[in-house]
Formats: structure tokens, sequence, C-alpha cells
């Protein structure tokens, strides 16, 4: 992942630095319900704040 990173970097794309490992057998309920462990909620909001940011950051970019 970090040497992915570093490759997005070069290509001036936007990157969340947070990652979260999500299982289908563990955050999903009947492989179709998402429903993450309490271990993952930290990590998963995190990860989403982050997008969120980018995207409202990049929002003007869209827009033009």
């Amino acid at each position: 992942m970090e040497h992915l990173r570093g490759i997005a970097g070069e290509l001036q794309l936007a990157d969340v630095r947070s990652q979260v490992a999500l299982s289908l057998f563990t955050d999903f309920e009947n492989f179709s319900t998402f429903k993450p462990a309490d271990v993952q909620h930290a990590t998963l909001t995190t990860t989403l704040d982050q997008v969120v940011a980018w995207a409202k950051a990049l929002e003007p970019l869209r827009a033009a």
C-alpha cells in the first residue's frame, strides 16, 4: 500500500493515508449487510473522514 501511495503522489492523485481491512466473513452479515466489527470502528471512521475531507477539497475542481 505504501508503494502505491508514492506512485499516486507522483501522478498528483489525492490519496487517503488511513486504511482499513474489512472481511466479508466478519464485517458483513450474510455477505450483503455491512456490519463492521467493533475493532474496525475507529479505523473505518478515520478513513471515511479523510475521504470526505478530500471530496470537499476537490469539489471546486469537479464544478469547473
